[in-house]
């Protein structure tokens, strides 16, 4: 996917930070690498991320919007939004996909043609398991993640989890290559 920035230099380098510090904010580090933050999670150790097909988009979503709860991240460089509870469904219309549905707080546009890499992500967070789908632009950029949710406790939803796991699974053996 992002193989202009893979060099053998850089996914030893994503690697080994990785391995030091496994809650390593992957943006940090690819920011500090000159690469994209998609490259640096491409770069990650195969048992911490799975590629899934950006033709995917539709059904990860549907997927997604069937769990209890989840954490919704979208930034820019003016702001870091999060939303948590539900996704909304959503339908594709004038050439974005739309999250328009009634009574849900969270709506908007994605523009779904500028996704070009789907990871799911396995990596500490804070030194807590975390789980995450992260969707980039085909330049590498991060569009938004998904992270599974957590109750009070901060414990991951184990129906979330299970559900995120399976997900998880149906793509194995696909674009783990760096």
């Amino acid at each position: 996917m992002f193989a202009n920035h893979l060099t053998q230099e850089i996914v030893a380098a994503v690697r080994e930070r990785v391995e030091k510090n496994p809650s390593l904010m992957l943006g940090n580090l690819a920011r500090e690498l000159g690469i994209p933050e998609g490259a640096a999670v491409q770069a990650l150790p195969n048992e911490m991320r799975q590629a899934a097909p950006a033709s995917d988009f539709a059904a990860i979503w549907d997927e997604m919007a069937g769990w209890e709860k989840v954490t919704f991240i979208a930034q820019n460089a003016g702001i870091i939004l999060e939303y948590g509870g539900r996704l909304p469904r959503g339908a594709f219309g004038h050439g974005m996909f739309n999250l328009h549905e009634p009574d849900h707080p969270l709506g908007g546009h994605i523009l779904f043609e500028r996704i070009g890499a789907v990871f799911l992500v396995s990596k500490p967070f804070f030194k807590l398991e975390s789980h995450s789908v992260q969707f980039f632009t085909a330049q590498g950029e991060q569009a938004f993640g998904v992270y599974v949710g957590r109750d009070e406790k901060r414990q991951l939803l184990p129906a979330v989890r299970q559900a995120f796991m399976a997900l998880r699974s149906r793509y194995a053996g696909e674009g783990q290559a760096a």
